[in-house]
């Protein structure tokens, strides 16, 4: 009777134990799981967007990294798209800029966007007015509510042509 009850706890306790790590999260905030310090509006779909490795398959329009680049003098305008941990900003410059993008106003709108999320490593920015115009369009798109699902493979597009070395 005392081996059927040892047996009976050893089961228990097993079973506890597999439920317990089974509902754990494992899942670390690069991987988009509370992600607090994001003001963001999530956009997904089933299909990889396909930009040279870069396998996630959302992409967030990133309002208040946009709020923070337009803080700089160089900056008449900007739209932040996040997918995975990199940033594309889509940028007009004042006009003092003579609409040339120098390294040293890159870098400046990288740190901006930088310091609105921890986890974005890279940022891309173009001043490509093809390029604004389609974000443009997409970020008005998803503020009114309208079905952005064909976007995915345009923006793929566009960072391939306009971000060649992207890893």
């Amino acid at each position: 009777m005392n081996k059927k009850r040892n047996l009976i706890q050893f089961l228990v306790i097993v079973f506890m134990v597999a439920v317990l790590t089974a509902c754990m999260n494992n899942r670390d905030n690069k991987q988009g799981m509370d992600n607090q310090n994001r003001n963001m509006r999530n956009i997904s779909t089933d299909e990889n967007i396909g930009d040279n490795n870069n396998q996630d398959n959302r992409l967030d329009v990133a309002d208040e990294a946009a709020d923070q680049v337009v803080q700089l003098p160089e900056v008449r305008r900007a739209n932040v798209i996040v997918t995975g941990n990199n940033a594309y900003v889509a940028a007009v410059l004042e006009d003092g800029a003579n609409g040339k993008l120098t390294k040293e106003t890159e870098k400046k709108i990288a740190d901006r966007v930088k310091s609105t999320d921890p986890d974005i490593k890279d940022v891309f920015v173009s001043t490509n007015p093809d390029f604004v115009d389609r974000v443009q369009k997409y970020v008005n798109d998803v503020q009114a509510g309208k079905p952005v699902k064909g976007f995915f493979e345009q923006f793929s597009e566009m960072v391939r042509r306009l971000f060649p070395t992207q890893r």
